[in-house]
């Protein structure tokens, strides 16, 4: 997120919206319109190049768009290990998959079909136990 020492009042803004919005996946145009309604006073270039700089150190995850032409999105990493994660496509819930099946899954993955899972870059996507309730409570 930093030239050298360099990290402007904007700056300083992007990471801050995305750390009070933690749990919410935003485009990086949601974000600059955000930081506009907020009354920050920042360009667009800026919230796009501080996005990326935010995902490289690792700050925030990319969500790539499920379908052509939208846009990829973006949201808080709140932890730095390097574990399995799973998300929640309704509300965007996040849980880290600390346990034994998951190590298994991962070794299983590289001896049985040749892949080391890249463990900081791979999500699991599902419904939280709230949001199938409530899927299922409205199909009913």
């Amino acid at each position: 997120m930093q030239r050298g020492n360099y990290q402007t009042r904007q700056q300083e803004a992007v990471a801050a919206l995305f750390e009070r919005r933690a749990e919410a996946c935003l485009t990086a145009d949601e974000t600059y319109r955000l930081l506009l309604d907020a009354g920050m006073d920042v360009g667009k270039t800026t919230v796009y190049r501080t996005i990326t700089r935010l995902c490289e150190a690792g700050v925030l995850r990319r969500y790539a768009p499920e379908l052509p032409g939208e846009a990829a999105q973006y949201q808080f990493n709140p932890c730095r290990e390097s574990h399995l994660h799973i998300r929640c496509v309704q509300c965007g819930a996040l849980e880290h998959l600390h346990c034994g099946d998951v190590e298994h899954f991962a070794k299983h993955i590289q001896a049985h079909h040749g892949f080391v899972l890249d463990e900081a870059r791979t999500m699991l996507c599902g419904l939280c136990n709230d949001c199938a309730h409530r899927e299922k409570e409205t199909a009913e």
